[in-house]
């Protein structure tokens, strides 16, 4: 006889959340990623853009006017940036314990399973030696032997 797990649906239903909360954390990760590198590259861009000064002359008001106002956009797209970023991270801590609790609820199912699966074995052994016994008792009766 065949060990069958009466909960084997809702085990396989758990695994289906799981996959689906790995693939979600996956998901808000790669965002997180995505803004972090286009913050790294308006990053750059300030940097590159404050270093060289934007190639321009300071005796020309209108051409510095517009460095300094490029220059506050850039900063204000980073603290953008940073808000986005902090946002995501925190969709990333609810996407990640949210596939801790799928994790658990798959694994106490697991454990349940395996453990209705080592009785089931354990019985199974008894039943098997029980027959042997009554197998070998109907052997020495049918010999006529008894025992002393």
């Amino acid at each position: 006889m065949k060990f069958k797990f009466p909960l084997a649906s809702v085990l396989s239903y758990r695994e289906t959340l799981e996959r689906n909360a790995e693939i979600a954390l996956g998901k808000e990760i790669q965002i997180l990623t995505k803004l972090e590198n286009e913050k790294q590259n308006l990053l750059d861009e300030y940097e590159k853009l404050v270093v060289s000064r934007g190639g321009i002359n300071t005796n020309n008001a209108e051409r510095f006017m517009d460095f300094v106002s490029y220059a506050q956009r850039l900063k204000e797209l980073i603290v953008k940036k940073n808000t986005e970023i902090s946002g995501q991270k925190q969709e990333v801590a609810k996407a990640r314990a949210e596939l801790i609790k799928k994790t658990q609820e798959k694994k106490a199912l697991e454990v349940l399973r395996d453990s209705q699966k080592t009785a089931f074995k354990l019985a199974e052994k008894r039943i098997e030696a029980k027959q042997t016994d009554e197998a070998a008792g109907h052997m020495f009766f049918a010999a006529g032997i008894t025992s002393p």
